[in-house]
């Protein structure tokens, strides 16, 4: 999809450049608010898609209604079926634009689940904007100060966007969300630079007349900037978009999608990076074996939904009972793992008493009534020739032999 609208939105472009047969190196007026519904519609449509195609799209949705907002005020600006309405058009398609940059400010927000406090800048941003029905309303359509008003309330949403980008994305959306932020900086610069145009230029001077829709010369730069701006935001928001995604798709390849603790996949890689640095230290480093005590009972007598919910349970128990930087794994059916770098002999045998001991004391209230279990568990440590898988099986021996001496209890393994 990225490519597509990369493509697309070059092509118009190009196309557009080709067809200025007067002076291809400026653009008219004209043509670039063609341009820009263009650009705007291929992106709206494109990040509606998106939004659509997967759970939790609703931003995205949002940042694509309000790049249709977008078009739908640059067509109303441009359009030649105002006629004798066109300053009523004209003020309806910027209060549309307007209305495009609220809509994307919110679905930045909604993205990157940014404190409510960031929506308080919707506020002068909206009288920014209503200003100029009030303004309309009093003395008729002047372009300079309706130019004004926009570009105000357009500096403050991009500003508080660039603010949102910089410091509520995710550390792994960072390098995008870095860039987006710069570009949102730059456009609010160049917002600003109209605006003082506007004010110290055009107003004094009384170049543009009330009621003249045309003459101002900041009008074609602004446009032509608005396609860059319009393709460089979206190309972000679908890099972030991807990188999100991304993520997700690694969190499901690494985590047990029941107890939400690791997997066996990313135990046994923690595993082998932990013992290759235990054996280059000369650090200690344990692993535990855990097993749920007659969990088959349980499974026959309560279900499988009550199953599950202890299964989980258990993992939420042992994970509280854990130290910073252990790692909890499930491994299989009602068995779990735990790696304990750093935890010489009796340190991981005082942890594994402590996890028995808090399992032993838990209770899962179901609808079916409480239900409580306990857990063998079997304590091995890393030789110094040692392997990754001659640890797991020193600690599935021991655990072999916590069950067999009578279940709810530690064994450590010997040798």
């Amino acid at each position: 999809m990225i490519y597509n609208f990369t493509g697309l939105a070059a092509l118009i472009i190009v196309c557009t450049i080709l067809n200025e047969s007067e002076d291809p190196a400026l653009l008219s007026v004209p043509t670039l608010h063609l341009v820009n519904i263009a650009l705007h519609l291929i992106a709206g449509l494109c990040l509606i898609v998106a939004g659509r195609s997967f759970r939790g799209g609703a931003p995205l949705g949002l940042w694509g209604l309000s790049n249709l907002l977008y078009a739908l005020g640059f067509l109303t600006v441009t359009s030649p079926l105002a006629g004798s309405h066109a300053l009523i058009g004209n003020l309806i398609g910027n209060l549309l634009i307007d209305a495009g940059t609220v809509v994307a400010y919110v679905s930045l927000c909604l993205f990157l689940k940014s404190p409510r406090r960031t929506l308080w800048l919707l506020l002068p941003a909206g009288l920014f904007s209503l200003a100029k029905v009030g303004l309309f309303l009093v003395i008729g359509l002047y372009l300079p100060a309706n130019v004004v008003l926009g570009c105000l309330c357009r500096v403050l949403l991009t500003v508080g966007s660039a603010w949102i980008l910089w410091h509520h994305a995710e550390p792994e959306l960072r390098p995008a969300s870095g860039v987006l932020a710069g570009f949102q900086l730059i456009w609010a610069v160049i917002l600003v630079a109209r605006v003082v145009w506007e004010l110290g230029i055009v107003i004094p001077t009384g170049t543009i007349a009330h009621g003249d829709l045309g003459g101002d010369p900041t009008t074609p730069v602004a446009l032509l900037l608005r396609c860059c701006v319009t393709f460089t935001l979206t190309l972000g928001y679908l890099w972030m978009l991807g990188r999100r995604l991304e993520m997700r798709l690694n969190r499901l390849a690494r985590q047990d999608p029941l107890t939400r603790v690791a997997n066996r996949r990313a135990l046994w890689e923690a595993g082998d990076s932990a013992m290759t640095r235990a054996h280059q230290q000369g650090w200690p480093l344990a692993v535990l074996m855990i097993d749920v005590d007659h969990f088959k009972s349980v499974n026959d007598r309560w279900g499988h939904g009550v199953g599950d919910r202890v299964l989980t349970a258990v993992a939420t128990t042992i994970s509280a009972s854990l130290r910073n930087g252990d790692l909890l794994g499930r491994v299989g059916g009602e068995e779990f793992a735990v790696l304990l770098p750093d935890a010489g002999a009796e340190a991981a045998a005082n942890i594994a008493e402590r996890i028995r001991k808090a399992v032993e004391m838990l209770v899962v209230d179901t609808s079916h009534g409480s239900v409580t279990c306990t857990i063998s568990a079997g304590v091995a440590m890393l030789g110094a020739h040692s392997g990754w898988d001659r640890l797991i099986d020193d600690a599935d021996e021991a655990l072999y032999r916590a069950k067999t001496g009578g279940r709810n209890r530690v064994e450590t393994a010997t040798g």
